[in-house]
């Protein structure tokens, strides 16, 4: 049997790879392919405030979050299958606690190759998580800045309209001594267009209130359409300003999703408002948005393609540009954080972005959403 010595202690290596795998930083297990734990190590008991003696006890499906057993019958047989794998997870605590993690997984087979048991190193991601909320809404705080230098002109228009259609009524009405009908007539019309203006000063204000405010982790049926309307509403003013024109194919009520409604907003209006800056200054300004139905590994998702006449991007930085920080703006301009927040809000819908692109013709970006009926249907 192989030994080493340390500090004049004789110690297998099979001892000091017990003592490595304790004291790993990430929890690691092992499992049969009856879903059983068969090894697990001190980071674990730690983690899940379980003994190491209850967790070897226990099945695999006793220490995930209820919510996510489905996925994880389904990624377990996948696993016995292709032999490795990368995944976000939930853990779920002894006391209740959910733990989102990263999971490393790896299959160990006999000579025959029939599966023995997986392998997998489990990291605690909470703190990337909260940095990650944290640059979600730091990049919200950007945008809304951004929006900031377009509002004072929406309102103006509509306040305008207001004070004017006050002043005449107040007019017509001082004028009606007694009242007549055509004055009255006239006040009304006028108190319609005070409604309608306010009405839109009203939904611009419930448009900032909401986008600035912090995020919240609830999961509901998402209208893929409204989000776009949205998202356009709120990006109308830098639209304006760069001189674009708007092609939306999108109907109203078709297209639904699971999912964070200000989260998919956020990510709509950061991909419309880089079109715009792509194509600010270029003699074709058109901005094209669709939704088709599309299927990614097995899974009906939508594809919500946002395609501009923008110049193209480079074949070098096709990759960085979802880095954070990375920016082809100019210093003051841009954040860098904009694709990769609306790439990492998409994957925790279960979806992703990409890129289609060419130099001198422009790009596209897709959204990739899982597909959900129609909840009114």
């Amino acid at each position: 049997m192989s030994r080493m010595r340390i500090d004049d202690v004789e110690i297998r290596e099979a001892d000091i790879f017990e003592i490595l795998l304790d004291n790993f930083p990430d929890m690691i297990h092992s499992i049969d392919e009856k879903g059983r734990i068969i090894y697990t190590n001190r980071t674990a008991e730690r983690l899940l405030g379980y003994a190491r003696d209850e967790l070897l006890t226990m099945n695999i499906r006793q220490i995930y979050a209820p919510e996510i057993l489905k996925a994880l019958e389904k990624g377990f047989t996948d696993l016995k299958k292709r032999g490795d794998k990368t995944v976000e997870s939930l853990l779920q605590a002894k006391d209740g606690t959910k733990i989102p993690v990263e999971i490393r997984s790896f299959s160990i087979y006999d000579d025959s190759g029939h599966f023995l048991r997986t392998f997998s190193i489990l990291r605690d991601i909470r703190p990337i998580k909260e940095l990650q909320q944290s640059l979600i809404h730091a990049g919200r705080l950007a945008a809304i800045g951004e929006l900031a230098s377009g509002v004072a002109h929406d309102i103006n228009n509509p306040l305008t309209v207001i004070l004017l259609s006050n002043e005449m009524v107040i007019r017509d009405l001082g004028k009606a001594s007694p009242p007549e009908a055509t004055h009255i007539e006239r006040a009304i019309g006028h108190s319609h267009d005070v409604q309608r203006a306010s009405k839109s000063i009203q939904k611009l204000a419930d448009h900032l209130r909401n986008f600035s405010r912090g995020m919240v982790e609830k999961t509901e049926p998402v209208d893929l359409a409204a989000s776009l309307s949205d998202a356009l509403f709120i990006t109308n003013s830098k639209i304006t300003k760069i001189g674009g024109s708007v092609f939306n194919t999108v109907e109203p009520g078709m297209f639904f999703t699971n999912g964070c409604p200000n989260h998919i907003e956020q990510v709509l209006v950061n991909l419309i408002g880089n079109a715009c800056d792509a194509m600010d200054g270029l003699p074709t300004r058109e901005l094209h948005i669709g939704i088709v139905p599309a299927n990614r590994n097995g899974t009906d998702m939508w594809q919500c393609d946002i395609r501009d006449t923008g110049p193209g991007i480079p074949p070098e930085i096709r990759e960085e540009i979802f880095q954070s920080f990375f920016t082809t703006k100019e210093k003051g301009k841009g954040t860098g954080l904009g694709l990769s927040i609306s790439r990492a809000i998409v994957r925790d819908h279960k979806g992703d972005i990409e890129l289609v692109t060419e130099l001198g013709k422009g790009s596209t970006f897709s959204v990739f959403l899982p597909r959900l009926a129609n909840p009114a249907a």
